[in-house]
């Protein structure tokens, strides 16, 4: 009867790591609701490249086929025709030709977990702590010679 209780330090062990790796492991809750995360950021930045490519294709279509806004490009870059001459003056704002980005490439981050071998020794160390605990209260509860006698017995 006594040592059946120790059939409970391996159950124990496996219950932790059971739980552990539910919530805190690589495949778990926590590491689960990371990616989601993960996989919004990465939308929403599949949105905004979406927005630029319009605007680009329209930038674009605009340079092909419309020949004033070559003119003005052109001019925004410092081009101009033979007979037009540029006049510079210091201090003031020009137009300038704006930059645009071809946005921004996003990846993936590694989603935060605990390592499986942690989660291994921590089980293993809790199953240990169980056998120690039931073992010297085995050790140190003895035999029945050694346990006082009750003062008033059945």
């Amino acid at each position: 009867m006594r040592f059946r209780k120790y059939l409970l330090v391996p159950w124990t062990a496996i219950a932790i790591y059971a739980l552990s790796s539910l919530f805190a492991g690589a495949a778990g809750i926590g590491s689960y609701r990371d990616l989601l995360e993960e996989k919004e950021r990465i939308f929403e930045n599949l949105e905004d490249l979406e927005t630029l490519n319009q605007e680009l294709e329209g930038t674009m279509d605009a340079l092909l086929y419309d020949s004033e806004t070559i003119r003005i490009r052109a001019r925004e870059l410092g081009y101009g025709e033979e007979t037009e001459r540029f006049v510079r003056i210091v201090g003031l704002p020009g137009a300038r030709y704006r930059e645009t980005t071809a946005g921004i490439v996003k990846t993936a981050a590694k989603p935060s977990y605990i390592p499986d071998r942690v989660l291994r020794i921590v089980s293993v160390l809790a199953g240990l702590t169980i056998f120690l605990v039931f073992f010297t209260r085995d050790l140190f509860s003895g035999s029945s010679a050694t346990r006082p006698r009750p003062l008033f017995p059945d």
